[in-house]
């Protein structure tokens, strides 16, 4: 019978959904769960919302993907609240907040630290990013823009840094995916932010690459907040 989760927010909802489901031992601990297929059928969710609902379940230890095999139940409960979990109860400001700290210290350090891979990466990502905003193409727009993201947590040279930038991309690409679907947002300014931090980072200027990350979140921030909740 099919059990479809609600729109908003669809990967948070199957995650719940698992949870619940796991909690009450429809699932015991060392079965295997249905193909792929059919939990997408039964959730009415695609293929992508339904990985990252698995990888986030994986990583709090209450499921064992094991590839060519399947995914097994690991646990029915978990004790200790994994960050991604956590994210997913967060408000957007409390994301943000903790996502400027991440991007400024990830800003400093990708200035210092940066090689010409790290750069080239960066580079391709922004030019990726203006042909999908060009496009009118959203999904390949953020996809984009997270990764230039990712290349300088990348290029910061800590990877504890780039971890835990990378558990925020599921929570960022939601609040970013309100921005760019909503005509009252005006995006162009990312543009000469994302540009100006590149430069900095190139010229492995500092104060300048944190100075436009700051800027580049105060506006994003205060566009959010215009947004309903």
């Amino acid at each position: 019978m099919k059990t479809p989760v609600q729109r908003q927010n669809l990967t948070a909802q199957v995650i719940q959904h698992f949870q619940e489901r796991l909690a009450l031992g429809e699932f015991p601990v060392g079965t295997k769960l249905p193909p792929e297929s059919e939990l997408m059928n039964q959730l009415g969710v695609g293929r992508s919302t339904l990985r990252e609902a698995v990888r986030v379940l994986a990583h709090s230890g209450l499921l064992e993907v094991r590839q060519g095999d399947g995914t097994y139940v690991r646990a029915r409960t978990t004790t200790a609240e994994s960050l991604e979990l956590r994210l997913q109860r967060a408000a957007i400001r409390e994301v943000y907040e903790v996502r400027r700290l991440l991007e400024l210290e990830m800003a400093g350090l990708a200035a210092q630290r940066r090689d010409e891979q790290d750069l080239a990466r960066m580079q391709e990502q922004l030019h990726l990013r203006r042909l999908a905003r060009a496009a009118g193409d959203d999904r390949a727009f953020l996809d984009a823009d997270v990764a230039f993201h990712l290349a300088v947590a990348t290029a910061s040279k800590n990877a504890v840094l780039a971890d835990l930038y990378q558990t925020f991309t599921t929570q960022l690409r939601l609040a970013l995916n309100k921005l760019v679907a909503d005509p009252d947002i005006q995006c162009g300014n990312q543009a000469l932010h994302h540009h100006q931090l590149f430069e900095a980072i190139a010229a492995q200027d500092v104060a300048a690459a944190q100075s436009w990350t700051a800027q580049y979140l105060e506006s994003i921030m205060g566009q959010l907040e215009q947004l309903p909740s």
